[in-house]
């Protein structure tokens, strides 16, 4: 599958090699190549999320090319507000509720209370409003827990799933480490790969559950 990043200039160094970054202007070529059925995961940048829903408003039936809308909320009021806004705007373009899901990020999730608690102490908002119009789905094992294996991950350019399946043993590897920088490094890296290996599950259910009965 490959990945289309949609963002407001047509660079960006740290989308990696496999993103091919598009501005929102080139909406036909993008839908042209989903009518044609290339499996594409089209990431839309925050910014650029109003102006790309009024281009499928601008074109009948547009939204149909597209197996499922992944909007990603986070506890924030104003990440809250945004996804809430995004939900309705799918909602007015017809887009049905079994298409639209709603990813849970950075859940600070709490051993002592159950699940279901936490996420409407973080997300009550979402929950009010899914109980209130039924407009989109909102599976509550489609969740990622706050981490800052992200950022670490980001910094190494390398991603959660190439960390986690690298086959690496890097704490084996500090044994025959000659230099101090090199240990630094491998030290990194186990602690990289230990935080990888642990989220990586998570990501796993997060994904089954966000494609739960998709038609792609």
């Amino acid at each position: 599958m490959s990945v289309r990043q949609i963002e407001s200039i047509n660079t960006d160094d740290s989308a990696g090699p496999k993103v091919e970054v598009m501005i929102a202007a080139r909406f036909d070529e993008l839908h042209d190549d989903l009518m044609r059925g290339r499996d594409l995961l089209v990431d839309i940048g925050a910014s650029n999320v109003e102006e790309y829903l009024k281009r499928l408003d601008g074109a009948e039936g547009a939204q149909e090319d597209y197996a499922c809308f992944i909007v990603p909320v986070e506890p924030e009021s104003k990440q809250m507000k945004d996804t809430i806004k995004t939900i309705d705007m799918l909602a007015d373009l017809g887009v049905e509720p079994g298409r639209i899901r709603v990813l849970l990020n950075k859940v600070d999730l709490v051993r002592s209370e159950e699940r279901e608690l936490t996420l409407r102490r973080h997300f009550g908002q979402l929950f009010e409003l899914h109980e209130r119009k039924r407009t989109f789905e909102l599976n509550q094992d489609a969740l990622i827990p706050r981490n800052d294996v992200f950022t670490l991950a980001a910094a190494a350019g390398r991603t959660i799933h190439d960390i986690a399946t690298d086959g690496m043993d890097y704490k084996a590897q500090l044994v025959d480490a000659a230099s101090a920088p090199e240990k630094d490094r491998l030290v990194r890296l186990v602690g990289l790969k230990r935080k990888a290996l642990s989220i990586q599950p998570l990501m796993d259910q997060a994904f089954t559950a966000l494609m739960a009965g998709v038609d792609a």
